[in-house]
């Protein structure tokens, strides 16, 4: 996909370097879109931006820090534009028994999906412009629960109640918010060593469409609910899973 159906937009990404992140900022620079990519991981972010050329540019932002949301936007804003979109894709999972759970666990979790999604919706209502867009990267266990993936499902339901909430409160102004919420996708974030015993093979088989999904294809969700092609779409929920939160197939 290429063209330039998003030129004049000026988007913020979180997460940049991640699976998603990645995917999500190439393709928004690619339909034209002036494109910030934030992350904690600066080299990688840097060399991103600068393989992306003209229109992308690295920012370091730590999603979980209030601070560093406002240097982002002051960074924006000192290069003379004004953010017009934000994609919250920065986050992380913990496959762990509830009863297994630290508490440290539990709030790193919540605090990097659901803090820092948190700050940046509220950044958006404070810098974004009219008719602006945010999405945000929740989940299918922001709709459907898993177990064993206690911190990680309560983070993503919150974000993606949090998401209606700023739907409403934005309206008024022209910005829409939505969230993605991707099943299981083919990034690095399942090859952590907490995701090692899972059989692929045997989950494939639960899917419909009988595979995993690629960044890419949760990318081009993310394109349409920060176009004008989504005009009227808000407060929804976007479920990219290839069929499991329809419901149970008869063995």
């Amino acid at each position: 996909m290429s063209g330039s159906g998003l030129a004049g937009k000026v988007a913020l990404v979180t997460g940049a370097t991640g699976g998603l992140g990645s995917a999500v900022s190439e393709l928004l620079h690619r339909q034209g879109a002036t494109v910030y990519l934030s992350d904690l991981d600066e080299e990688r972010g840097a060399a991103m931006a600068s393989g992306l050329g003209a229109g992308a540019r690295f920012i370091l932002l730590d999603v979980t820090d209030e601070d560093a949301w406002s240097a982002a936007v002051t960074q924006v804003e000192r290069a003379g534009e004004r953010l017009t979109t934000l994609v919250n894709c920065a986050g992380a999972a913990l496959k762990r028994p509830l009863v297994d759970t630290s508490l440290s666990e539990f709030r790193r979790i919540v605090d990097l999906n659901l803090v820092g999604t948190f700050l940046g919706v509220r950044t958006a209502g404070r810098h974004l412009a009219d008719g602006g867009s945010v999405v945000n990267i929740s989940s299918l266990n922001g709709v459907l629960a898993t177990a064993d993936l206690g911190a990680y499902v309560a983070s993503k339901f919150a974000v993606s109640a949090l998401t209606r909430v700023a739907a409403l409160e934005y309206a008024d102004r022209g910005i829409r918010v939505n969230a993605v919420c991707p099943g299981s996708i083919e990034t690095p974030i399942t090859d952590s060593p907490d995701f090692a015993d899972t059989d692929w093979d045997a989950y494939r088989r639960t899917i419909p469409l009988g595979r995993r999904g690629v960044p890419a294809e949760v990318a081009n969700a993310v394109r349409y609910l920060v176009s004008d092609d989504s005009r009227y779409v808000t407060g929804t929920d976007l479920v990219i899973d290839g069929g499991i939160a329809a419901g149970r197939r008869t063995p």
